[in-house]
């Protein structure tokens, strides 16, 4: 696993992140960062995690501080030239410390989303499997060596599990605990209390794949009621409001010694790009797992 920013692969950065232990331990204790490390798969113990993240924010600060106090002083007086170093220094170690601490999170996130995109496709093909007389053991073996991403990797930890003489309920209930997405431990556990009630699976599984599919139909229908307000805002920051302002700025610009210079063309289009980028960002976050 390579973690981002880190200068050092993560041998070295463990042993050289080890000063940062203390804080690092004081810092877990306020977070949920334990149950995150676990779900997202980080081969490191939270504190470990957490040391060589505030390792990693400390040198990409003081890398940042040192070339950028170099390059202003070129242009101003050493004094001010170390000041703003520093303060720009300081804003990069709160915001890469920041993003590596939310990192796992945005593993687990994208963790999620694999699993409940493939979930839906492996339930029927398990069910298509029992309803053809097939022993649910061989049948999640199918999927386990299927095309189902992250949930084919589950079911196949299930089945080395059971090859090591864990009972198959058992091993259903150890990947549904430490599984991130509700809705598959959710149908590990109706498919587990249906074996420990000797009903039939392919009952079981049928009505999984129904309230499935009826919260996915709920959550597309969400999604697009969404996705209504949002083009309305889109229009009016991104089209309406620029090509207003950039009129405005023309007309006004003729009445009045304001200059309007090509530097504010360029500023209205990068901010224009940004937002661009923004808004995408906001329609994949909200975008259903599906």
């Amino acid at each position: 696993m390579r973690i981002p920013f880190c200068p050092l692969p993560l041998k070295k950065a463990k042993i050289v992140s080890r000063r940062f232990v203390g804080p690092a331990e004081t810092l877990v204790k306020l977070s949920n960062l334990k149950i995150q490390i676990e779900q997202a798969k980080v081969p490191l113990t939270a504190v470990e995690y957490m040391s060589i993240s505030l390792f990693s924010a400390t040198f990409m600060s003081v890398l940042t501080s040192i070339l950028l106090i170099f390059l202003f002083a070129t242009r101003m007086d050493i004094l001010k030239s170390v000041s703003l170093g520093v303060l720009i220094g300081i804003v990069i170690f709160v915001g890469v410390f920041l993003y590596l601490k939310n990192y796992p999170k945005l593993i687990v996130k994208k963790r999620v989303a694999d699993i409940e995109r493939g979930l839906l496709h492996a339930l029927k093909h398990l069910l298509v499997q029992i309803k053809s007389g097939v022993p649910l053991y061989d049948a999640i073996i199918s999927i386990a060596k299927g095309n189902y991403g992250a949930v084919s990797k589950e079911f196949e930890n299930m089945i080395e599990q059971v090859d090591t003489g864990t009972s198959m309920e058992a091993a259903l209930e150890e990947i549904s605990i430490k599984n991130p997405s509700q809705i598959f431990r959710r149908s590990i556990w109706q498919i587990s209390n249906g074996m420990k009630g000797g009903s039939d699976i392919g009952s079981v599984l049928r009505e999984i794949i129904s309230n499935i599919s009826q919260e996915q139909v709920v959550a597309i229908r969400r999604y697009g009621s969404q996705l209504n307000p949002l083009t309305l805002v889109y229009m009016m920051i991104a089209v309406i409001i620029p090509a207003l302002g950039t009129t405005f700025l023309f007309v006004f610009s003729s009445f009045s010694s304001l200059s309007v210079s090509e530097f504010t063309f360029y500023g209205i289009l990068a901010s224009l790009a940004v937002l661009q980028f923004v808004y995408l960002g906001i329609i994949k976050s909200r975008r259903p797992n599906i």
